[in-house]
């Protein structure tokens, strides 16, 4: 080949190298951003879980949810067709955290032996007595509280030592974690006396990082003298929210009366996150002034 035409034909080819990168490239980018939540999976015949059938299942036609241990190490995925369910399982050995890598000899979870994999599929009421298989993990990002935002697997599993297999594949895709539902309490330093029955009224106000239910408890302790103590327990809700609300709760004495002075007011606020499941406590104390005077 003439030098110049050599030359030629090589930067042609470089050009096209260069072409077909950007293009694989590209691509990856375009499946990344477009990736979606699913579970499908194909069953050979003789499979008793999938019965020989292949499915698919998304978002548009089914609820997803799915949870990752504590320890990152298990993760379980429902998925709820109409008139239909199904149930995923996987779980690293026993020490491990379930990341991208390929986990060979998983047998069925949660039986597995703590050095071995756990995989389980099973859905309408079908599920494996013994099983065997393996699973690949290609994506996982977990976020705080069990919230599972990005996760992508693929899976094969053999019910009861038998050859036919169910090849399934899911995904998970979820926005960002919403942030933990936070909680402030305050305590009035002033609270009220009854005169006619020494019954207390003690408050303060509760802040929400978002709407929820609260439960507030407590105990109002007061010196009655030397050898006594007048004490009340209380118990309310209330519902809380990203603007300071104002409780107030009246107080009985066990004992003696409450009369006006000094006292020790102690406060439990109690709430559900109701994006993670998780309770909050927040709990204060301090010293208050009962107003009133004596009866």
């Amino acid at each position: 080949m003439h030098p110049v035409m050599k030359k030629l034909h090589q930067a042609a080819s470089l050009l096209l190298d260069f072409a077909l990168i950007a293009v694989l490239c590209l691509g990856t980018w375009v499946s990344t951003a477009n990736a979606q939540t699913f579970l499908s999976y194909t069953s050979q015949p003789g499979d008793y879980i999938g019965q020989g059938q292949s499915r698919i299942f998304t978002p548009a036609d089914s609820g997803f949810s799915s949870m990752v241990s504590q320890d990152n190490r298990e993760i379980a995925v429902s998925v709820l067709p109409s008139g239909s369910f199904w149930h995923l399982h996987l779980a690293a050995p026993e020490g491990q955290t379930l990341l991208p890598g390929i986990y060979e000899g998983a047998t069925r979870w949660p039986f597995q032996a703590p050095p071995t994999p756990g995989l389980d599929f099973s859905g309408d009421g079908r599920g494996c007595n013994t099983s065997t298989g393996k699973f690949e993990v290609l994506e996982a990002v977990y976020a705080p509280f069990g919230y599972v935002e990005r996760f992508h697997a693929t899976f094969e599993q053999h019910c009861e030592g038998g050859d036919p297999a169910l090849f399934g594949e899911i995904q998970i895709v979820n926005p960002p974690p919403p942030p933990p539902l936070t909680l402030n309490l305050t305590l009035d330093r002033n609270g009220k006396v009854q005169r006619v029955n020494g019954t207390a009224t003690v408050g303060g106000t509760i802040q929400c990082s978002q709407a929820a239910t609260v439960q507030l408890s407590g105990t109002v302790t007061q010196r009655a003298s030397r050898s006594a103590l007048s004490t009340g327990f209380f118990n309310i809700s209330a519902q809380c929210s990203p603007k300071p609300t104002t409780w107030s709760a009246r107080v009985a004495s066990q004992t003696i009366p409450f009369n006006a002075g000094p006292a020790q007011l102690e406060t439990t606020a109690s709430a559900i996150d109701p994006n993670f499941g998780l309770p909050i406590t927040v709990q204060r104390s301090g010293l208050i002034h009962l107003d009133g005077g004596k009866r």
